[in-house]
């Protein structure tokens, strides 16, 4: 196998997450419309239901999208966005935030596609404790998170490493 290095081997580290994240949450949202009927819940996890529903806005349906203008313009600020993220991965320095981004940007398209093709997000992961439901998700929802902690966790590591060289320096 051949491995790139420098900006292909970067390109093809982004394309291949962002592609994964992107086709497996298109992929699982494709069955849950298949298998579930919107509103109804089945029972997973003691913690996630499956329960599917249409999200017409961003995060916690926040602006919600319902006539062909306000549709576009959700969805030319979220490909944008979704581009801005891909291009800071591409340019990441280091393998966990590249790799971060690259979930992220990943999530971001598999929402992306969804919403340009039936104008709303499939949502079918339902969180809940205690009998309180907290909010309904899909995977592009994890692989955004997940991104998130990679980011946080990268910048941990590169803060130890300048501590640990400025630590050498002194001594």
């Amino acid at each position: 196998m051949i491995f790139l290095s420098g900006w292909a081997g970067r390109a093809g580290t982004v394309a291949g997450v962002a592609l994964a994240a992107a086709a497996i949450d298109l992929g699982a949202k494709a069955v849950a419309e298949a298998w579930l009927d919107e509103g109804a819940v089945r029972g997973a996890l003691p913690f996630v239901d499956l329960s599917l529903s249409f999200n017409h806005g961003i995060s916690f349906s926040l602006f919600p999208a319902h006539d062909p203008s306000s549709l576009a313009l959700l969805l030319a600020i979220q490909g944008t966005l979704t581009c801005l993220v891909a291009g800071w991965a591409l340019a990441a320095g280091g393998g966990l935030e590249r790799l971060g981004l690259a979930a992220m940007a990943g999530g971001a398209a598999g929402n992306f596609v969804d919403r340009l093709m039936d104008g709303v997000v499939t949502d079918y992961l339902d969180l809940h404790t205690g009998g309180i439901r907290w909010f309904t998700f899909n995977l592009a929802d994890v692989w955004i998170s997940a991104g998130a902690v990679l980011l946080f966790l990268g910048g941990f590591l590169v803060s130890d490493r300048r501590r640990a060289g400025a630590a050498g320096e002194i001594s």
